[in-house]
């Protein structure tokens, strides 16, 4: 990666940038806690350089519009280009000074069980300062959460190089070119989607899992839910 994309969020391809306090917590909440997320973030900084995957002839699949009804940091390493040729957004939005919280409704956040809901910045000093919001389910069984950050230091095309420790994949949420991803080689603990947004800047949306029982098609359909509300407001904002 460049040395001005130096950083990928809180680690590559990663849990959302929660406090271990936050984590801890979590995983009191359930009778049957998740793997150690440590232990994954830990995975997550190691860049390998194979294992990209992408939609057929670089095409990006298109993610059906719902939304109408760890904390260790990153190695990095040089980017090269990415191993799909992402398309032209409908438009640029800008992401400086946004507060992700804004773009989840009351009628959104109760769409998404969201019964706790934190608006921050971001604790990895990969992206010291960045606008991060948490939208979790706690008050009972299943638990998970979801996170929003902000992403203003690199494309969207850094997670379709095949240099992060990710399985990713081209799609598209509402026109825009975005990544869906997971860790390499991992099931069931969480997805990932960045939507890029304009140029060096996507919103990164996470949905991971604090209770056993999820399957990964599952998580990933509960984050492209997720995505979908936030740039269907994101759009309206701006």
């Amino acid at each position: 990666m460049s040395s001005g994309s130096a950083s990928s969020l809180f680690s590559w391809a990663t849990r959302p940038a929660l406090t271990e306090s936050r984590r801890v917590r979590s995983r009191r909440r359930s009778e049957t806690p998740v793997g150690s997320r440590l232990i994954l973030a830990a995975l997550a900084v190691v860049l390998v350089t194979a294992g990209c995957t992408s939609s057929a002839s670089g095409q990006p699949t298109p993610v059906p519009d719902d939304s109408a009804t760890s904390n260790s940091e990153p190695q990095t390493s040089a980017s090269s280009g990415p191993t799909v040729e992402v398309p032209p957004r409908p438009r640029d939005i800008s992401l400086e000074g946004l507060d992700p919280c804004t773009l989840f409704t009351d009628e959104q956040r109760a769409q998404l069980l969201a019964d706790d809901v934190k608006s921050g910045e971001s604790e990895s000093k990969a992206f010291a300062g960045m606008k991060e919001c948490v939208l979790s389910k706690e008050a009972g069984e299943p638990f998970y959460e979801y996170n929003a950050l902000a992403v203003t230091t690199e494309g969207v095309e850094e997670w379709l190089t095949g240099n992060r420790n990710v399985d990713s994949e081209l799609i598209s949420v509402q026109g825009f070119p975005a990544a869906k991803f997971k860790f390499r080689n991992v099931e069931d603990e969480g997805c990932d989607i960045a939507v890029g947004v304009a140029d060096r800047q996507y919103l990164w949306v996470q949905m991971f899992p604090a209770s056993r029982g999820f399957k990964q098609d599952q998580l990933c359909q509960m984050a492209e839910e997720a995505t979908n509300m936030a740039m269907t407001t994101l759009q309206t904002l701006k």
